[in-house]
This record gives structure tokens, sequence and C-alpha cells, in this order.
């Protein structure tokens, strides 16, 4: 069980760099930081490489708290993610980072999408299995295959190593390392402050159903998806499937595998416990929420959900709606 005892303070230490993605790094300060005003556990830092201010891809420069030689060494070491092609190399970064891999008190690296390549660049993550952006799949397996690449999923932990996948998962990545400090309580107060829809576990994929549609446009799968949740309670094979989006089974496949990173049968569901979702919000039963779905019974809901998202119907509703 998480220890809710405050027996010493947890301190962070962010390293960032010129063209990092602000996101990466004020997601999960932020998430600690306001954990912190619920239960007093973290004090954070921002270090840059001499000391001065760093420019974000958004162009917005952040201040810093001192130089990277000013680590502490018992701080957990978050890295974000951005424009790391011009730190790989640096033998600053990975003489810091092997140290810190070095340490044996409980210590934590984090690093936030791409980051994860500079962890890989230091040799940390040798015989490890890590997680980054997808953006950056064919690097991350070109440069550094001695890596076991977990590319669809959302984090990853491999001993006192964490990696998230892009942007937003680090928010997820906070969230789960927030419930091993301080509990689970204090991680959905966390999540509802900051308004996240859902504390996703990190087995998940890293496109949601609704973000791969968007990616999808108007494609025949995102003309699918309407036609299916429009009748979500239909008997949806790969066949009826393929019919109502004009295309061979072959090729839905492929094209869901493309678009969507998922099977049809994955599809499906991802559509329906969309709908689930949106019906316990706006306060249904978990009995309606799974007719509505096209899950049909509960049982099948709760399944869904376990599967997914690693809590029960009942369990989301009551911290959400």
């Amino acid at each position: 069980m998480p220890n809710t005892q405050i027996e010493h303070y947890r301190h962070i230490d962010a390293l960032v760099y010129h063209g990092i993605n602000l996101l990466d790094l004020a997601g999960p300060m932020q998430a600690f930081w306001t954990a912190d005003s619920y239960h007093p556990k973290y004090k954070l830092r921002i270090l840059s490489v001499d000391g001065q201010p760093v420019e974000t891809q958004p162009g917005i420069k952040i201040a810093v708290d001192g130089k990277i030689s000013d680590w502490n060494p018992a701080a957990d070491l978050l890295i974000p993610g951005g424009r790391v092609d011009k730190e790989l190399g640096s033998s600053t970064l990975r003489s810091l980072l092997q140290k810190a891999a070095a340490r044996a008190n409980g210590e934590r690296i984090i690093s936030i999408c791409s980051g994860a390549l500079i962890l890989a660049d230091a040799g940390i993550l040798d015989g490890k299995q890590a997680s980054t952006h997808w953006s950056r799949a064919s690097t991350a397996q070109t440069e550094f295959p001695n890596v076991n690449w977990q590319l669809n999923q959302l984090f990853v932990n491999a001993g006192n190593v964490y990696s998230s996948a892009g942007v937003t998962a680090g928010i997820d990545l906070t969230l789960h390392l927030i419930e091993q400090d301080l509990g689970a309580a204090i991680s959905l107060k966390t999540a509802q402050e900051l308004v996240v829809y859902l504390r996703r576990n990190g087995g998940q994929a890293q496109f949601s159903s609704a973000l791969s549609l968007q990616a999808a446009g108007q494609s025949n799968i995102a003309k699918l998806s309407e036609i299916i949740l429009s009748e979500p309670e239909a008997d949806w094979t790969i066949e009826n499937m393929a019919k109502s989006a004009g295309v061979s089974t072959r090729t839905l496949h492929r094209r869901l595998k493309e678009d969507i990173g998922a099977t049809p049968a994955q599809f499906v569901e991802r559509l329906r416990l969309d709908l689930a979702r949106t019906a316990l919000l706006k306060r249904s039963s978990i009995k309606q929420a799974a007719h509505l779905s096209g899950f049909g019974h509960i049982q099948n809901l709760r399944r869904a959900f376990q599967r997914n998202f690693g809590i029960t119907p009942s369990e989301y509703a009551e911290r959400f709606s």
C-alpha cells in the first residue's frame, strides 16, 4: 500500500534545455504542485545546463533555479521531451544521468515524451522497457535497438526509471507517481483539480478513440465510427463493419491498425466506452449506461472498464460524475 505518512520530502529536479515541449514540463510540475497543496510532499526545481532561462517550443521563455551541475543527488530527475536531437551526445547529461541511475535509495528518473531518447543515449535504458512519443518510434528503434520499446503504452516502469509517451501521458504518469507517494485519494483529488478526464493506466494505448478519429479525418473509418455510435447495440462483426464502411474486411483490418492502432473489436469497444463514460457523467445508472452504450449487460461494461481503465464503472461514476 502507498505510504501516506510523510517521512521526508521528495525533491524533484527538472532538467531543461532549449526547445523543450512546454506541456511536458508544465503538466507534471503542475500535478506535483497540486498534490503538494493537499499534502506537503514535493520540493520542485528547474535546472538548465548553464543556469540561464530556456526557450520552449512555443517560444515562451522560462526561468530556472540553477545549473544542471547543481542537481540534488537525492532528487528525482524529470526530463521533458522536445527538440532533443541537440542534446543527444551531451557529455554533461550522460554523466549526470549515469550517476543518477546508479543510486539505490528509491530516487526516480522520469522521462516525458521524447525525453526517453536522452535516457537511451545515456545507456540507462539498455535492456529495459521504455515508452516514448509515437512520432519518435523510428528513431527510437533504429538509434537505440538495445531498448525494449513499448511504443503502444502510455507509460512504463522499469525499476527506478519511468518513461511516458507524448505530452498528456506525462500527466497520467505523474498521477501514477503521486498515487505511489501519497495514495489514491490525493491522486484523484489532483486529477479532479486539473480537470483530467480519467487517469489512464500505463498499459493503455497512446491514442484514445476520439484522438484516433480526429487523425482519421473524413476517411471511411471516421464515417464508420459515426454509424457505430448511432447504433452501438448492433452486432458489429468485422463483416458488418466492412460493409458499412464500403471496404473489404482485409482493408478494414489494415486501416484500423494504421489509423487507430486497434483491432476491429477494440475499435468498437473504445467507441462504446466513450458512450458509457458520457452516460455515467450525466448520472445515468450503470445499467442504463450499459444499455445506451451497446454493452447490453452490466458485466460486459464492467469487464471493458477494468480492461481499459483499471477501475469499475461505479468507481468511475463516484469519482467524476
